[in-house]
């Protein structure tokens, strides 16, 4: 029979201790990660616009900066146009005219048709000039200053409107049957795990796709997935686009 020094039995109760200790806390993470749902991970966007200038001309007047609050038909920048202007002096002046001459029989219409779109394209390049925001929203970037010159095309100002934000989910197919459009979702940010923000499937894809590639593992990325569009509810502003936001789409 083996004799142990006192030393010795000490060293292995200590093992021995710490092995339980160690078999108990992996069955108590074992469960908690089984019990853990699985949630769905998706990078959160928002409408983003980019207004362009329709005509060529030089920047005049600039009304908003970067990180101002617009509305939908606010006039942002003006572009000179002068020499849109100054046709309109003479291109109304002549249509006036005409319209006098037609309304007297001394014109005929096809000629009074000519001076009409003359000046129908003249007024549609001078609206051109003041540049209006189509939606309610942000000013995100401004690219051009007041005094440069630009093309049609040119990028002016780009707009996005923070409370319409949203984000994809990729499913697998065996998920598709427990979702529909207008389903409501819960998001959780990884960052804020207290806070949960509602939401509803607007959109589930008809079509299967490979994950996207910043999935993080390779066989992950290789799977035929589904996306699912989730709008969120975001009145004050603490989604913002590039962040993460997670949920299991089932709400359980």
């Amino acid at each position: 029979m083996i004799k142990f020094t006192p030393k010795q039995k000490k060293t292995a109760i200590i093992v021995a201790i710490a092995a339980a200790v160690a078999i108990v806390g992996g069955v108590i993470i074992h469960r908690v990660i089984a019990a853990r749902p699985f949630v769905f991970a998706g990078t959160l966007e928002t409408t983003k616009v980019v207004l362009s200038a329709r005509v060529a001309s030089d920047i005049s007047h600039q009304y908003v900066i970067e990180g101002d609050t617009v509305q939908s038909g606010q006039v942002l920048m003006e572009l000179s146009c002068d020499t849109y202007k100054i046709l309109a002096h003479q291109i109304d002046g002549d249509y006036e005219r005409a319209a006098a001459l037609q309304a007297r029989g001394h014109l005929s219409q096809a000629e009074f048709d000519v001076m009409t779109r003359n000046k129908q394209d003249n007024d549609l390049k001078l609206d051109w000039c003041q540049i209006k925001s189509p939606i309610d929203g942000m000013v995100m970037t401004k690219f051009r200053e007041v005094g440069e010159i630009v093309s049609p095309g040119a990028p002016l100002l780009s707009l996005a409107n923070p409370y319409d934000i949203w984000a994809y989910f990729y499913v697998p197919y065996d998920m598709l049957h427990k979702l529909r459009v207008g389903q409501p979702v819960i998001g959780l940010l990884p960052e804020a795990p207290d806070k949960t923000f509602p939401g509803r499937i607007i959109k589930i894809s008809e079509e299967a796709e490979f994950t996207p590639k910043n999935v993080q593992t390779r066989e992950e990325r290789t799977r035929l997935v589904y996306g699912v569009k989730v709008k969120f509810d975001n009145p004050d502003l603490t989604l913002k686009s590039g962040m993460t936001i997670e949920s299991n789409l089932l709400n359980e």
